[in-house]
């Protein structure tokens, strides 16, 4: 799951980014050459907790954003 928590990484801090992951989540999984099961976690828990983040996400709140994202991807995975 180290690709999935990377790509949730990068969303986390960068709005563009994360526009991409939204909505373009087939590219992403097909770009980062994720396994079916990784694909399958950011296509739902990821792809559901990303929707939930403010627009931006203020960078002192990244790194947590950042943390609690990840427990979720290796709780998922």
């Amino acid at each position: 799951m180290d690709k999935v928590i990377e790509i949730s990484d990068r969303a986390v801090a960068d709005y563009g980014f994360r526009q991409a992951v939204l909505y373009g989540v087939e590219d992403v999984a097909r770009r980062w050459e994720l396994s079916d099961q990784e694909k399958t976690v950011l296509e739902t828990t990821v792809l559901q907790a990303l929707s939930t983040l403010p627009i931006p996400v203020q960078p002192e709140d990244v790194p947590g954003e950042q943390a609690r994202l990840a427990e979720i991807i290796r709780n998922a995975g």
